[in-house]
């Protein structure tokens, strides 16, 4: 996309965390990691990731989490709060660190309006408002476990067009500008975040990369013309953009029926394996075998667990859908079983397997009818 001199990529893990796809892509050399859990953090370890190269970020880290952040040596912690900020300084300080903490920044002008997930401007549960980050810097600047290591900024999710992408960027520079002029620190790094969409509709356009990279490219050559951005390390953290397209839910048919003169195929897989494709509703959907197959008809697909959100919202155009066909739901590499409400209705995970290099390795195993008693604590005066 562009030099790793310009821009650091860190891989959101939360887009997907399997452990298998997760090496794949430490592997392929992207810079670390970006968390938002203690679970995430175990992934991203387990993973090949460097403790030191991950960024530890999201609301509600509670003290347990941040102890096993700080005790593994994770490069930095962006605060999402002034209290968590004093929270990080208690506990660097138990554990005799000083533990670099980044600002998570909700700007005032945050909302580009175009991305379909919005988590900057107004009113958020998100980071620290623009108008209290320099009040925060100061406090960060006069403990004695931390260390101010710059700002985070996040506009949007599932953006899909490149200029928008970059206006927004320019919006999270002009701010961080400002907050430099205003607390008299340089930005030891900048964090533009994530929120690069992939397209789902066939008249949709595909997120422009390379021209979004090129415009990045340009945009950080302005910036640091500026003497507080001069030395700063500019990071961006990609999720659904690296995995979605590469990923295919497969579930299969286990009855037919009419009702009320229309089709509706039940399946074996539901929201509990894949959440948010099923409920976008705007995924490709295939039989397996019958990909290019013609004589489609409507077809209501639903899965097995009882309740009415467990079936897509509109019908999906099918070839003559029969009990035993696969279906096949594609670009769902992200956000799909990380998503989804497992164990609903005591319904297990699916197995998952990671096609690399012509060869199929299982890197997930299907639970059991039996897992539902896994970390159980049965009593025996129960019995």
């Amino acid at each position: 996309m562009i030099s790793d001199a310009e821009i650091e990529v860190y891989y959101s893990i939360k887009a997907n965390p399997a452990v298998g796809v997760c090496r794949v892509i430490c592997e392929a050399g992207v810079d670390g990691a970006e968390i938002a859990s203690s679970g995430e953090l175990i992934a991203a370890m387990a993973s090949g990731f460097d403790a030191g190269r991950v960024l530890f970020a999201g609301p509600g880290k509670t003290d347990g989490e941040l102890e096993h952040a700080i005790g593994e040596g994770v490069g930095q912690i962006n605060a999402e709060s002034v209290g968590e900020i004093g929270r990080i300084d208690a506990v660097a300080g138990r554990l005799g660190v000083v533990q670099r903490v980044g600002i998570r920044v909700n700007l005032e002008d945050g909302d580009s309006g175009h991305g379909k997930i919005r988590t900057g401007g107004g009113a958020q549960k998100f980071g620290i408002d623009e108008s209290q980050v320099v009040e925060a810097i100061g406090l960060i600047e006069g403990l004695d476990n931390v260390e101010f290591a710059g700002l985070h900024t996040m506009l949007g999710s599932q953006v899909l067009d490149a200029d928008v992408m970059l206006e927004s960027c320019g919006l999270g520079i002009e701010m961080a500008i400002r907050v430099s002029a205003a607390s008299g620190v340089d930005m030891k790094s900048f964090n533009f975040g994530g929120g690069l969409g992939v397209s789902h509709f066939d008249d949709e356009v595909g997120f422009d990369v390379v021209g979004f990279g090129e415009g990045l490219k340009g945009l950080i050559g302005e910036a640091r013309k500026n003497g507080a951005l001069s030395e700063t390390k500019f990071v961006i953290e990609p999720g659904r953009v690296l995995v979605s397209e590469f990923g295919v839910y497969v579930s299969r048919v286990v009855d037919v029926k009419e009702s009320c003169g229309e089709t509706f195929a039940i399946l074996d897989g539901g929201i509990h394996h894949a959440l948010l494709p099923i409920t976008a509703n705007s995924y490709r959907v295939v039989i397996a075998d019958r990909v290019d197959a013609g004589g489609c008809e409507a077809v209501m697909l639903g899965g097995p667990l009882c309740t009415s959100a467990d079936q897509w919202r509109s019908s999906v155009e099918l070839p003559g859908v029969k009990v035993g066909d696969v279906v096949a739901m594609m670009n769902s590499g992200a956000y799909g079983l990380t998503a989804s409400m497992n164990m609903f209705l005591s319904r297990g995970t699916p197995v998952e397997v990671l096609v690399i290099g012509g060869e199929c390795l299982v890197i997930r195993e299907r639970s059991t009818a039996e897992s539902v008693l896994d970390g159980q604590c049965i009593s025996e005066s129960l019995e």
